[in-house]
């Protein structure tokens, strides 16, 4: 399958973006489905699957090849040796709600929100006031945004408090890594730790607390945002709802795991993340977004969805 590449420079920012299209997308073997014909459940999310996987490798950037997205399937932060670390990726899907990363930037202001947070102390950090941990952070980073407690400053700064809090109910990191093992013991447990987890922090609902757990290396959690609910939703994979959108998730690796045993959720997550957000991070590389194209494909690749 050939793929068309036209790179785009940005005037003035020095950034070059990669924008990919493929031809004859629906000669895909799998997407043959034919008027009236029934597939089982089964069926639906392998083929669902297996499209996703050539269509992003179909889309991928200019030198890139299938190979190199296995940094992406593994977990961003999945090398954590301490509780600082934990924490520290507990804070930072904290911000990523909507259009928080837009305000907090966490990853370019690491240095100086590490200062603030008195290098990461746990401790140190439970016991601050959040109002004031509010102030230090407006000061510091010049915010001039309303001021009030629904501020994506002050939402964040409970958060982190809340983390610390919850960072000291743990001995260590293997302990944390036994506590969320106890967990995933069938899908209902392993539903139930980011429920609990949404219970004990602040602004953490269920999807953020599946985010920090697939990007400390849990690969059978998978965040349900909205990328991933308009694509389940619209292939009559699942409703709206995040939980239930997750259980789809863990349902479709179950069945794509007969086929491929490196399909576990938080692959699933990212292949389609990745097509809908079309944002190679770790190669620093942007394509643009495809989930419009790939919704319709997807449903002509299935039984129970009409186009």
């Amino acid at each position: 399958m050939s793929v068309v590449i036209v790179a785009v420079s940005c005037g003035g920012c020095g950034q070059t973006t990669h924008y990919g299209h493929t031809e004859r997308i629906n000669a895909f073997p799998w997407n043959t489905k034919q008027s009236g014909d029934h597939m089982t459940a089964r069926e639906n999310n392998i083929a669902v699957y297996q499209l996703a996987l050539e269509y992003l490798h179909a889309i991928l950037p200019e030198g890139m090849k299938a190979a190199d997205l296995d940094k992406y399937y593994i977990g961003d932060g999945r090398d954590y040796a301490t509780l600082t670390d934990i924490f520290e990726q507990f804070i930072q899907s904290a911000q990523n709600y909507q259009g928080m990363p837009n305000y907090i930037k966490f990853s370019d202001r690491r240095a100086q929100i590490k200062e603030i947070l008195f290098d990461f102390d746990i401790a140190q950090i439970a016991d601050c006031d959040v109002e004031q941990l509010y102030r230090t952070f407006r000061k510091a980073f010049d915010v001039t945004s309303t001021d009030s407690i629904f501020n994506a400053w002050h939402k964040w700064s409970k958060s982190i408090v809340d983390v610390a809090k919850f960072m000291l109910d743990f001995r260590g990191a293997e302990d944390f890594r036994a506590f969320v093992d106890q967990f995933d013991y069938n899908p209902l447990m392993r539903t139930a730790l980011p429920l609990l987890i949404s219970t004990k922090i602040s602004g953490f609902g269920f999807a953020l607390a599946c985010d920090c757990l697939k990007e400390l290396g849990f690969l059978n959690y998978a965040k349900p945002d909205t990328h991933l609910i308009d694509i389940f939703e619209a292939l009559k994979l699942s409703g709206r709802d995040p939980v239930a959108v997750f259980e789809a998730i863990v349902r479709m690796s179950d069945f794509c795991k007969t086929v491929d045993q490196t399909a576990s959720p938080y692959k699933i997550d990212k292949v389609l993340w990745l097509i809908c957000s079309g944002r190679f991070y770790l190669d620093k590389i942007t394509i643009g977004r495809h989930k419009d194209e790939f919704i319709p494909l997807a449903k002509k690749s299935i039984s129970g969805c009409s186009t």
